[in-house]
């Protein structure tokens, strides 16, 4: 027993040498507000002692005074503690809850101890702990604590940053009073985030109607100014990283640096200062600049991130007396300014002078520092908001003057033209018989060169093989032939011939000549001439041969006597030989392909990628044959791009060779009159309203044993 008292007489001596420990009772003048200087509080700057070392005398600091009712302790990594007693004198038990430390503060600890320096309780807090695990559901730091009538408590509490400053209220709530004192607190956050949300609905409208840059870097101001107030209040940990610790507490720094860059972006388009005053200009690029990487920077955890907290509170004032220059620059250069936009600024800097003073501890009043803040930026911006009402008033009136000159100057310039059109009504008339006879004259010729591309057209049908003789030679087949004018670019051909081979094979062609209309059916003819002649020629045993004799017949009939002269007369050919009794299809092209349908899919047998005309001086370039072996129900088409390159549809674009074969796909069911026709209802279809681009030419074969 002896024992036992010597040794708690010996713990009582280094608790009273260690640090001083405050007895603050339950009396009605230290409940529900700060009695912050009735403690006395321990720097621990290696951060390295815990409860048991300070239970057991491990604590040799020097403890400072508190002074005030609020204090605040610097920009701090530091492990802050203070050691007190509180003593129920109240008569009954009692519910309380201690306030302390800001909500953004990283750990909050309060342990509960017995006089002999057993821990009995830990109950913590702090924006670094998930929040559902802090000792109580609430944004800010609240301990609650349970003391019967005329018990006495010691507590240890322990304050922890990373490099914000830690505030020190230290309030005893009563239960009722505190219910009370929240819904009152409460209410008037709400009203403050409802003014923030107006005023950036309001102008995000303004924005979207006006698509001025101004608007947007004002919405983007409020934006960050709210949620800046947002994770002050300590609700960013509440409602969005609920997991606390790293978001938690960079996202604070993060959006004061973005508040205050699109302030500064703000405040440089509003006062036109690209156009007004280079330098100051320039000084704003690189403070935005400058801000953003001070930004960025508090991302990273450490040394960099410690010394963030200061730079970001001293660039947020530079920042905002540096828009206070401006004002004065300009009204002094005689350029206005807004009133509203100048006093909102005012009253900006104004509390932003006081916060920021008060974070550096110069003015020692936290119940000051900590609130104006948040009056004075929703004071500041309804008065940027009567300023952009007024900017957006001030829109509206340039509008309406513009409008105004620009009817003025129609209004010359009608009656400008009220003269001219007098002289001219005269010189018209004058000249009015002078066309009548000209026209009388175009209108002779205008006949003679529509009989001569009738006539053209006569003998264009006269060469192409009839439609008679297609069907006689192919009877399972179809050609949908449209030209574009009186007369065609495309063409199509049809031979029988008889090789040495003996095999009656039936040959035809798709051409497309260079151009349309009379140049492109010239073209057609001479090309037609070389393919008849071709069948008597004893070097043409192929399509592939037959395109190489089309070939030199072009370039010789076409060809300048200038070798370096290129040549710009030919076509695009598909030729094809059908052998009927070897089942087999025989292919050469220029440029233009071949599609084969067999069992609804769709294969593509392309040519050579040269045309006939194409000027080649040794003649060492070739056309080359296909051979495919053809099944009884195969469909082939050959065709000119006409059909694929028309205009139309609901967009006015191309059909596109995808669309096209998927439409031949589609129709293989119908016998071939029947493709014909769906061809051309779905072409007149897609082209509507737009006229024709380009001559149309499809042939259909079906191949069956």
């Amino acid at each position: 027993m002896l024992k036992s008292l010597i040794y708690l007489l010996l713990f009582l001596t280094i608790i009273n040498d260690s640090c001083t420990q405050s007895i603050i009772t339950t009396a009605p003048d230290n409940l529900n507000h700060s009695i912050a200087n009735m403690l006395t509080i321990y720097e621990d700057s290696s951060g390295n002692s815990t409860i048991e070392d300070l239970l057991h005398g491990g604590y040799n600091y020097a403890g400072r005074e508190i002074k005030n009712s609020r204090e605040n302790l610097d920009f701090t990594t530091s492990t802050w503690h203070s050691n007190f007693i509180i003593d129920n004198t109240h008569g009954k038990a009692i519910q309380l809850f201690i306030e302390v430390a800001r909500p953004i503060t990283n750990e909050v600890n309060l342990y509960e101890y017995h006089h002999s320096g057993t821990l009995l309780t830990s109950k913590k807090s702090g924006d670094a702990l998930p929040f559902e695990d802090k000792i109580y559901a609430h944004q800010k730091s609240l301990i609650p604590i349970y003391i019967k009538s005329g018990e006495k408590k010691n507590f240890w509490l322990e304050l922890k940053s990373d490099g914000e400053i830690i505030s020190l209220p230290f309030i005893l709530w009563d239960e009722s009073t505190f219910e009370k004192s929240n819904q009152k607190e409460q209410l008037f956050l709400g009203f403050t985030y409802g003014i923030l949300a107006f005023v950036f609905l309001i102008y995000f409208v303004f924005f979207l109607l006006l698509k001025d840059r101004t608007f947007l870097y004002f919405i983007f101001y409020v934006l960050a100014s709210g949620l800046l107030q947002f994770s002050l209040d300590g609700f960013t940990h509440q409602f969005i990283f609920t997991s606390g610790g790293y978001l938690t507490q960079h996202i604070v720094l993060l959006i004061a640096g973005t508040t205050v860059l699109f302030v500064l972006l703000f405040a440089k388009n509003y006062l036109k200062l690209s156009q007004r005053a280079d330098k100051l200009n320039w000084l704003f690029k690189y403070s935005i600049i400058l801000i953003g990487l001070v930004t960025l920077s508090s991302l990273i955890p450490g040394k960099i991130y410690v010394v963030t907290y200061p730079l970001v509170n001293v660039f947020s004032l530079l920042s905002v007396l540096l828009i206070l220059v401006s004002i004065l620059y300009l009204s002094k250069k005689n350029y206005p300014v807004d009133f509203f936009f100048s006093l909102g600024f005012v009253i900006l800097i104004s509390s932003a002078i006081v916060f920021i003073l008060g974070n550096f501890s110069i003015i020692n009043s936290p119940a000051l520092t900590e609130n104006i803040l948040k009056v004075g930026t929703i004071i500041e911006i309804a008065l940027l908001s009567i300023s952009m009402a007024n900017k957006y008033r001030d829109l509206q009136n340039e509008k309406e003057e513009a409008q105004k000159l620009l009817l003025e100057q129609l209004a010359e310039k009608n009656e400008f033209m009220a003269n001219i059109n007098i002289k001219l009504e005269q010189q018209v008339k004058e000249r009015t018989h002078e066309v009548e006879l000209q026209k009388e004259v175009l209108k002779e010729k205008n006949e003679d060169i529509l009989a001569s591309i009738k006539y053209a057209e006569r003998i264009q049908k006269a060469v192409l093989p009839s439609l008679k003789k297609f069907k006689a030679l192919l009877p399972n087949s179809f050609v949908l032939f449209k030209p574009r004018d009186i007369v065609s670019g495309d063409f199509f051909w049809i031979e029988e011939v008889l090789p040495i081979n003996g095999n009656k094979i039936i040959v035809y062609a798709a051409g497309d000549c260079t151009g349309h209309g009379v140049p492109g059916a010239l073209v057609h003819i001479v090309g037609q001439s070389f393919l008849k002649l071709g069948k008597f020629d004893e070097s043409v045993n192929s399509p592939a041969e037959a395109l190489d004799f089309l070939n030199r017949g072009i370039l010789e009939t076409f060809h300048s006597e200038y070798k370096e002269e290129t040549i710009r007369d030919g076509m695009d050919i598909a030729l094809c030989a059908i052998d009927q009794e070897n089942r087999k299809l025989i292919f050469s092209g220029a440029k233009n392909p071949v599609y084969i349908i067999r069992n609804e899919a769709l294969i593509e047998i392309k040519g050579d990628k040269r045309p006939i005309g194409a000027y080649d001086e040794n003649n060492h370039i070739k056309f080359n044959n296909v051979e495919f072996e053809l099944r009884d129900g195969d469909t082939i088409y050959s065709f000119s791009d006409g059909f694929p390159d028309q205009f139309g549809g609901p967009k006015g674009k191309k059909f596109m060779y995808g669309k096209f074969k998927k439409l031949l796909i589609e129709i293989q069911a119908k016998n071939m009159d029947q493709q014909r026709e769906e061809l051309e209802k779905s072409f007149r279809a897609w082209m509507g309203d737009i006229e024709q681009v380009d001559d149309v030419l499809v042939i259909g074969v079906k191949f069956s044993c």
